[in-house]
This record gives structure tokens, sequence and C-alpha cells, in this order.
């Protein structure tokens, strides 16, 4: 791979780094690990792990005021390299103090706990890196090196949505279910709609990997009292249509606008022409029509 260029992350989170969100990232990890069938105990070591990282970007990369949080996972084969970064002004780890690690006990709880660590940093932020080993079939000593988000110019995220990217496949369902379900148990959703949002979740995983532009699934997902503003995208032109009308189902009629209440299509300026789908999910059942 040449400089510069880097490989595609099978997921993407982007969220402001706050306490809050650290679970956010974990249910994204856990639908990771349930769609590639991770072992128990290495599941629960990746999530100490990823926790670890990011409640250290959390408590320590900005200063004042809120910034992001982003991680990227990705399938390398039998592996799982996952990338925390932040967008603070980097830091240099302190030596040791006595009996203490130098990197500090979180950073040095990941290395235990991970088959190859790394972190990197400087004025564009700092990433931390870790890598699992997913089956016994590796015998080739160190994993391969990944591609680093602190090599790619991405725009800055949205400083409040809960922005997710998942390549069309395997991973889009059980990452997504994950994701909404606790964004709508934090809205204080009903368990009757807590179970509208998981099957509205479920039907967008269904539908939409063939209806996007690069066969990534975006979502991004804005929180706002008792609702959750949901824009899927970007989708090839005309692809929101046929994203709801593929959610018809006998009997019951397009499961998403039944259960989402407001949708509507909004138009990108891109070339190709591409659109976005907007749902609103609200804690108050959408009246029937």
């Amino acid at each position: 791979m040449s400089e510069g260029v880097v490989a595609a992350a099978d997921v993407r989170l982007a969220l402001p780094a706050r306490p809050p969100n650290v679970a956010v990232v974990r249910q994204a990890l856990a639908g990771v690990a349930d769609a590639l069938e991770v072992d128990v105990a290495l599941a629960a070591d990746m999530k100490i792990a990823l926790t670890e990282a990011c409640t250290n970007a959390v408590l320590h990369a900005y200063d004042t005021g809120d910034g992001p949080l982003e991680v990227d996972m990705r399938v390398e084969g039998p592996r799982l390299t996952i990338s925390v970064r932040d967008r603070g002004p980097g830091f240099k780890p302190l030596p040791a103090m006595r009996d203490e690690a130098p990197l500090g006990f979180g950073l040095a709880l990941i290395a235990s706990l991970s088959d190859a660590f790394a972190i990197q940093g400087g004025s564009a932020g700092t990433e931390v890196q870790m890598t699992f080993e997913l089956g016994p079939e590796v015998t080739d000593g160190a994993p391969p090196p990944s591609g680093s988000q602190l090599r790619e110019h991405r725009p800055h995220p949205p400083s409040e949505a809960v922005q997710l990217r998942v390549a069309q496949g395997p991973l889009v369902g059980p990452v997504l279910s994950r994701v909404v379900s606790l964004l709508a148990a934090r809205a204080d959703f009903s368990i009757d709609r807590l179970s509208d949002a998981q099957i509205v979740s479920d039907a967008l995983a269904q539908h939409a990997g063939p209806q996007t532009v690069d066969g990534f699934v975006g979502i991004r997902i804005d929180e706002v009292e008792g609702a959750l503003e949901v824009r899927v995208g970007p989708l090839a032109a005309g692809g929101a249509e046929a994203l709801v009308a593929a959610s018809e189902l006998p009997g019951l009629g397009r499961i998403i606008p039944r259960l989402a209440g407001e949708v509507s299509i909004e138009p990108l300026a891109e070339e190709p022409p591409a659109e976005v789908l907007r749902l609103r999910l609200t804690e108050a059942a959408p009246s029937p029509d």
C-alpha cells in the first residue's frame, strides 16, 4: 500500500468524546464480535481494551470543551485491528515513577490484552491501535501493519452526532442494531418503542446496502429530546425510495414509515446524484394513517 493510502475500515464510528459515549463504542464492538463469532473470553478482553482506550481519550484528549472520538474496526483475515483516535494536541508518555508502567495503567492494560499494540500522536491528535488474533490458525508472528487514521485526511466529524459507517455485509445488522438500541434506551424509549427502533434498524441493515454509492452503509444519528433523528446515506439516486419500498411486509405495509413516523428524502449536491433518507424515531408511537 502506497504512502498516504489507507484501506477503508469495516466499521467506522465518530461521536463526541464524552463518558456516556464509551458505551456506544462498546456496543459497536459487541456487534462486530457477534458477527465474527468471537470467543466470549476474547470478546471480553477486546471490550476492556477498547474501553480503556476510549476512556483515556475522553478524559485526557481535550483540555476544554468537547472534541471527537473516532474508532475504526478493521477485519484483516484472522485478525481484528481497532484504532481509537482523538484530535487533541497530543501527548508524550511520562517516564515511569517507581513501579508504575511508563504508559500509565490503562495503556499498559491495553498492551497486555491485545496481540499487538501501538500508539502515535502529534498535532493531528493521538491514535491507539490494538490488534487481536481471532483464531488459533494465526501462526506467522506479528500482525501486518494496518492503516492509520492519522495518515488519512478526514473532515472534522459533527460535534454532536453519532456517525456510523459499516461495510455492506454481515457486520451491518449486529452493529447497527446494538448502537440504535442503546441510543433509543438512552432517549427513554418505552419497551414497545425500543422494539420498534430495533425493527427499523434491522430493515435498514437488510436493505440499505444495495442502495449505497460505495458499498458502505452510512448512518448519522442526532439525539434530541425524546427522539432520534436518523440520516441514512449517501444513497444512489432513487435509493431512498427503493429502501423504504423494500421494507414492506405482507399485511403490514412499509415497516420504515409505519414505525418511524416522519420519513423524508433529501437530495445531495453530488455527482453522480445521491440522496439521504431521513427518519425520526420518537418516544411516542406515530399516529396511524
